[in-house]
């Protein structure tokens, strides 16, 4: 009897081990990942033919034609990625994010069971505290993030500017699908900048609503959640940017440490009870 117990413990422990385990939303985000790594590296490949051809040599008309494909490619899967795969995981979280708010089963898809760090009861003060947890992370990320997205901006501004004064006789194609190629990456920092200012916007209106001055009518509350809450679903939908989870991964016991102690002045200040 006591090996039984014994193994049937093990068998829950397991079972419970692979639920948490489980991160179907996470698997949708490895994959828009792994496609903005292959962008990535597009984008290196880019800025290297770039350079070489600035050189005249005898292969130069072969490195115009790498130029044009890396770029035409780029642009094709950035694009792809952006209105495809983080729109469908997107969804996904937004769902999951739900669901885990207010307990209620509108998706199949599951997320880590550590994702949100609150205890509070499924209301419209716990999905204020899962966007308040989103936010935080997510300010810091972009923060880190902001050197190395600016410093691929500058290089990219450089090598544009070289190409247009230094290289003689370009072919207009190569013009075009360069210039493009510059627009879109330009395009997408300044998306960066905004989406980074924005959110330390979001993020101190979430902390002034449960830290600072939680306002003690109801309505009012709720009604601060909600824009907010709804505030940053918008500007991830329109800026697209994707947060870096290699810092994710480094900070992750630091940043839930600190978000930890917010929690807790999130529940002694805030008074209400929604």
């Amino acid at each position: 009897i006591n090996l039984y117990n014994e193994n049937n413990n093990i068998t829950k422990e397991k079972i419970e081990k692979g639920q948490k385990e489980k991160d179907d939303v996470g698997k949708l985000f490895k994959r828009v990942d792994t496609l903005e790594n292959i962008t990535d590296f597009l984008f290196y490949i880019n800025l290297v033919v770039s350079g070489i051809t600035i050189i005249e040599f005898e292969y130069q008309d072969l490195f115009f034609i790498i130029n044009i494909l890396t770029s035409l490619t780029y642009i094709l899967l950035t694009n792809f990625n952006d209105i495809y795969y983080k729109n469908v995981a997107e969804n996904e979280r937004r769902k999951v994010f739900i669901k885990d708010s207010f307990n209620v089963a509108i998706t199949d898809k599951t997320t880590s069971r550590d994702y949100y760090n609150n205890e509070e009861k499924e209301s419209i003060k716990k999905m204020g505290l899962n966007t308040f947890e989103n936010v935080f992370f997510t300010k810091f990320i972009v923060k880190k993030m902001t050197i190395f997205e600016s410093l691929k901006a500058f290089v990219i501004i450089v090598l544009f500017v070289f190409l247009l004064v230094e290289v003689k006789n370009l072919e207009f194609l190569v013009l075009i699908t360069q210039t493009v190629f510059s627009s879109e990456h330009l395009f997408k920092y300044v998306k960066f900048c905004y989406f980074k200012l924005h959110v330390v916007r979001i993020y101190r209106k979430l902390r002034e609503v449960f830290v600072v001055n939680p306002p003690s009518n109801e309505n009012v509350f709720i009604v601060n959640i909600l824009d907010s809450t709804m505030d940053y679903e918008c500007l991830k939908f329109y800026c697209k940017v994707s947060l870096s989870f290699r810092i994710y991964k480094k900070y992750n016991e630091k940043l839930n440490k600190e978000w930890d102690n917010i929690y807790e002045n999130a529940k002694k200040n805030s008074k209400s009870k929604v």
